[in-house]
């Protein structure tokens, strides 16, 4: 992505907010993975415009993760760097001033926890990154692997993304389901992609009744992207929405989520629901 005016104004508010506590969320996909990987490069802009310093780390073992799309320009795994003890630098892409991208491991997470002396260095690396970043969105996978058994990401919130589409949901659903019988209660909030608020709304409504009804899981509202052309042509400039296209609809909801995940407001975790909406049908 291309430097910008917009980079320059972030890198100051950071500046002026100093260095601020650590919040780590595991996000989770129910849609494809290109829209995936482009939902976590908007939102990490839209946090590091906001003044947050953000590293996107890529915990899957396939093609899928975020880090697929930058792979030639990182010459390490975080693990890679824990067992030979590699410069720092040599494990992250920065896309953006304050943007990072790196890979975990091409290991299993499962495989690598029974290693405790690299485990441990794994740790101080993890923790040397959090200087420089004080939110890690985590692309991640639940039903592959499991990144809360990283001791530094025990505690991270769960975003689940889900799409308008009746097959989205089914999957979101489903990955809620796989939480519940193998995690146990964790805070976790909903994100639908190319939906409206009042489509997003009821889509929250239907998955939350269910999940709470049928599996003693609480979920929140974290918010909507609508569809919006601007996303396309800015990814075709080499920018994130925020800064190609800041006055677009998608740009105001990315802008709303950041927001929201850091607590600055709430309203967008209270959802409005229509009484006249029709439920949708989930399988339990």
């Amino acid at each position: 992505m291309l430097h910008s005016m917009v980079e320059d104004q972030a890198a100051g508010l950071r500046r002026m907010l100093g260095k601020q506590n650590t919040k780590n969320f595991v996000v989770l996909s129910a849609i494809a993975a290109s829209q995936k990987n482009s939902f976590l490069l908007n939102l990490a802009s839209s946090l590091i415009y906001a003044g947050n310093s953000t590293h996107i780390l890529d915990m899957r073992t396939d093609q899928s993760g975020v880090s697929a799309r930058v792979q030639s320009l990182i010459k390490s795994s975080l693990w890679d760097i824990a067992k030979k003890s590699q410069p720092l630098q040599a494990c992250f892409y920065e896309f953006i001033q304050g943007g990072r991208i790196s890979q975990l491991s091409k290991l299993a997470i499962s495989e690598i926890v029974s290693q405790t002396s690299t485990i441990d260095h794994l740790s101080k690396i993890i923790q040397s990154l959090s200087m420089d970043s004080n939110i890690w969105l985590l692309d991640a996978d639940l039903k592959q692997d499991n990144p809360y058994l990283i001791t530094d990401f025990v505690e991270s919130e769960t975003i689940l993304i889900v799409s308008s589409s009746p097959s989205s949901i089914k999957n979101g659903y489903s990955q809620l389901k796989h939480i519940a019988n193998n995690y146990g209660r964790r805070k976790i909030g909903l994100l639908v992609i190319n939906a409206d608020d009042a489509q997003a709304q009821l889509i929250y409504k239907n998955i939350a009744t269910a999940s709470k009804d049928y599996l003693s899981v609480q979920l929140d509202f974290v918010g909507f992207i609508p569809e919006d052309d601007y996303l396309s042509k800015s990814a075709l400039l080499g920018k994130s929405i925020i800064d190609a296209f800041p006055l677009s609809k998608a740009s105001h909801a990315f802008r709303t989520i950041a927001e929201s995940l850091m607590n600055k407001k709430s309203p967008s975790f209270v959802p409005k629901i229509s009484l006249n909406s029709q439920p949708l049908v989930l399988e339990h």
